[in-house]
C-alpha cells in the first residue's frame, strides 16, 4: 500500500534543517520545525538577544536556511531588497527574542508570537503574523517601574518597554551567568 506524504509538512521539515543547522551545530542542542521561542534554553537566548555581528549572523542563518537562500556568509551577496528583507526579519526576530528574556525575568507579560513555530513566524511573517511586528509586550504590575509605564500615554508604552532592554539584558545575562 502506498504512504500518504504530507508535502507541507515535509517542507516545513526540509526548511527547520536548513535554517537551524548552523544552530544545531553551534548550540549541541536540537531544533526542528516546531522550536517555538519559548523553547530555546536560556544560553541560546543569551547568545541571541545579544548586540553584535554574531547574533545578527545567526538570525540571517536561520532567515536564510528557511527560505532557501543559502547560508548565512552568502548574506552579503544577497539582493539589496532580499537583504532588506532578511534584516527586517531577522530585527523582528530580535525584538522577540529580547521580550522572551523579559518575559522569563517576569518583567513582561507573554505575547502570542512566543508560542509560534520560528519556522512559521519567518515564512508567515508579511502575510499571516505582520500585526506582531507592532506589538510589545504589557509590563508586568509586579516590575518595579510598572506606576511609570501605567501613567504613560498609551501609544508611548512601546517605547517604554524598549528602554527597558538594556537593563533586561544584564539581569539576563546573570540568570545565564550568575558570578
Amino acid at each position: 500500500m502506498a504512504e500518504i506524504v504530507d508535502l507541507g509538512k515535509h517542507r516545513r521539515q526540509m526548511e527547520a534543517r536548513r535554517g537551524f543547522q548552523g544552530w544545531a551545530k553551534r548550540f549541541e542542542e536540537s531544533f526542528d520545525e516546531n522550536t517555538r521561542i519559548e523553547d530555546l534554553s536560556d544560553s541560546v537566548l543569551w547568545t541571541l538577544i545579544q548586540a553584535g555581528n554574531d547574533s545578527s549572523l545567526l538570525l540571517y542563518e536561520l532567515i536564510m536556511g528557511i527560505e532557501g537562500l543559502g547560508f548565512g556568509p552568502r548574506f552579503y551577496s544577497l539582493e539589496p531588497s532580499v537583504r532588506m528583507a532578511v534584516m527586517d526579519t531577522a530585527l523582528f526576530l530580535l525584538d522577540q527574542l529580547r521580550f522572551e528574556a523579559m518575559n522569563r525575568l517576569n518583567w513582561v507579560e507573554d505575547l502570542p508570537s512566543f508560542h509560534i513555530p520560528m519556522v512559521d513566524l519567518v515564512n508567515d511573517l508579511d502575510e499571516r503574523y505582520n500585526p506582531f511586528k507592532a506589538m510589545t509586550p504589557i509590563l508586568s504590575t509586579t516590575h518595579p517601574a510598572y506606576v511609570d509605564y501605567a501613567e504613560t500615554f498609551e501609544p508611548d508604552r512601546g517605547r517604554f518597554i524598549r528602554k527597558l532592554i538594556p537593563e533586561a539584558l544584564e539581569a539576563f545575562q546573570k540568570r545565564v551567568k550568575p558570578e
